[in-house]
């Protein structure tokens, strides 16, 4: 049953930020990569705090796990965690971006852009 109460939310939260995400300007994400892996995993992360019970992992040896169980603070202690990766995921990106800039741009020019990046990059033209 906690697959079907945080999967259905995540689902759903899922579809719509992948969906209002597309309706800002200069966004450009084809595969809609945060909206839905991003905040899947990060309501899934937090539902783990809801759902984990000393039936499946006694780690706590007979103490409450999870909110299940009678321990609300391992929500608290998931949203440690989502922070935690969020921060460590948007310096690496950073870094990674600057590298890959410094090395050979993140942006084709505006001609470019106009022109089509077929043409441009490969000296193609789509039919």
């Amino acid at each position: 049953w906690g697959g079907l109460v945080s999967g259905v939310p995540g689902g759903a939260f899922g579809y719509w930020a992948s969906g209002a995400r597309k309706a800002r300007p200069g966004y450009d994400g084809s595969l809609d990569g945060f909206g839905v892996h991003g905040v899947g995993g990060i309501l899934g992360s937090i539902m783990v705090g809801v759902f984990a019970t000393k039936a499946i992992n006694d780690v706590a040896k007979g103490q409450a796990v999870g909110l299940v169980d009678g321990n609300g603070g391992q929500i608290l202690t998931q949203l440690y965690g989502v922070v935690a990766i969020g921060v460590f995921c948007a310096v690496a990106t950073w870094v990674i971006l600057k590298i890959v800039d410094a090395a050979i741009g993140l942006r084709v020019t505006k001609d470019e852009e106009t022109e089509g990046l077929d043409t441009a990059l490969h000296g193609e033209r789509v039919q």
